[in-house]
């Protein structure tokens, strides 16, 4: 059993395969089910994140399981038609350096983004919830986080921050001489939205409005509540928007061409600038050949990341020498740690197995380790497909010890 990874991203494939191959706390449970039913125990635990970049699968499983794994997630998404050289993989070292550097925000998109540390927080606390992740893949989860907090504090990665709702402001104020005349309309109510509205109420603007799928009350400061309308309010809402940032989580496109062409002509064709920062996407991408229409997707976001690029690419290599270092020593921790827990569950299974009469030539034994490995030949002799712990790596107090409990409980 290792840590292994297998992923899609930015760099690997477009927005439109990405939509498609989403792992969320809806289906997650659902695909654990799945893949425990085909792998069963070579597959031990595993946890997946999806962002506007990114859809990974992180777990621990025996060695060299990963492409039949992607098969059967593939499978069970429904996404055959993605090619699988549009996905890469991971084990190990390795595996453990890239989680650091996507929760770090090293592997993003907008090199040194702060909100994918809180996103990759979330799915592991999602995945821990609904029992997917456990043992010790949890563990790897636990020293990744370790790692990054101290990148995040002795490197200058998180210093004047970017972000997916900053860099949403920067482009509202490239296009609009005055923002803050503008109306907006923001599609969704989840974390994305409300750090979408806090940094448009930061820089005055005011005129904002919120829809979602249910009624909810953002508290955006001290003084100032935004409660969104009902879904069933969007094409209402679309015909007084002059831009809309759309980050609700849907299966489908919220937003057709239809209805921004109906909204277009209430509006007499004063043009709307539509943000789509959710994958899969809320709008539809036809809607980009509208002539009164600017629609950007989160691929485009990329071309206005160029602010302190080369400070941000300079701590990035510090942050990424940290990650190796660290995510080194982690690993042998980790793995020398695993290993010896699997010696020991070997040597209890083996232990059990033992007949009265081998339990009394124990008892006499000088060297309980020989006596061990001797008994061990002959009972892999009767039945070869016996598993049996590795006793010359198991230290002799530990084997001293298992021995003495389990003499004293027999």
């Amino acid at each position: 059993m290792e840590l292994q990874l297998f992923g899609i991203n930015h760099k690997t494939s477009e927005v439109s395969e990405r939509e498609k191959f989403i792992i969320n706390e809806i289906n997650q449970p659902l695909l654990h089910k799945h893949l425990i039913e085909r792998f069963g125990n070579t597959l031990d635990s595993f946890f997946g994140i999806s962002t506007c970049n990114r859809t990974e699968l992180y777990f621990i499983g025996k060695k060299g399981i990963a492409k039949s794994i992607l098969k059967e997630t593939k499978f069970f998404l429904g996404t055959n038609s993605i090619p699988d050289n549009s996905f890469y993989f991971l084990d190990n070292q390795d595996a453990m350096v890239h989680m650091a550097k996507v929760a770090s925000g090293i592997d993003s998109q907008i090199l040194g983004e702060q909100e994918i540390l809180g996103q990759f927080k979330s799915a592991i606390q999602i995945a821990k919830d609904s029992k997917v992740l456990n043992g010790q893949l949890y563990k790897y989860t636990q020293k990744v986080l370790e790692i990054v907090k101290s990148v995040r504090t002795k490197t200058k990665i998180g210093l004047n921050p970017l972000s997916v709702s900053g860099l949403s402001l920067k482009l509202v104020k490239n296009i609009f001489e005055k923002p803050e005349e503008q109306n907006i309309l923001i599609l969704g109510a989840g974390s994305l939205a409300r750090a979408v509205i806090e940094n448009l109420h930061d820089k005055g603007i005011r005129n904002i409005k919120s829809v979602n799928r249910s009624i909810k009350t953002m508290t955006i400061c001290k003084d100032v509540e935004i409660t969104s309308s009902k879904l069933d309010r969007l094409h209402s809402h679309l015909k007084d928007a002059d831009i809309v940032i759309a980050s609700a989580t849907t299966d489908i496109p919220l937003i057709g061409k239809g209805a921004i062409e109906n909204a277009l002509k209430a509006r007499r064709n004063k043009p709307m600038l539509l943000i789509d920062l959710s994958v899969p996407r809320n709008i539809e991408e036809e809607i980009k050949n509208i002539e009164q229409v600017y629609l950007f997707s989160i691929d485009d976001i990329e071309k206005i990341t160029q602010d302190n690029l080369g400070q941000r690419e300079i701590e990035a290599e510090k942050a990424l020498g940290m990650i190796v270092l660290e995510s080194q020593r982690a690993n042998i921790e980790l793995n020398d740690k695993r290993l010896k827990d699997e010696m020991k569950d070997s040597l209890e299974l083996f232990l059990k197995s033992l007949s009265k009469n081998e339990i009394e030539k124990f008892k006499q034994a000088e060297d309980l380790k020989q006596m061990i490995m001797n008994i061990a030949v002959i009972k892999l002799e009767e039945n070869p497909e016996l598993i049996l712990p590795s006793i010359e790596e198991i230290e002799l107090h530990v084997i001293e010890s298992m021995f003495k409990r389990y003499i004293e409980n027999a």
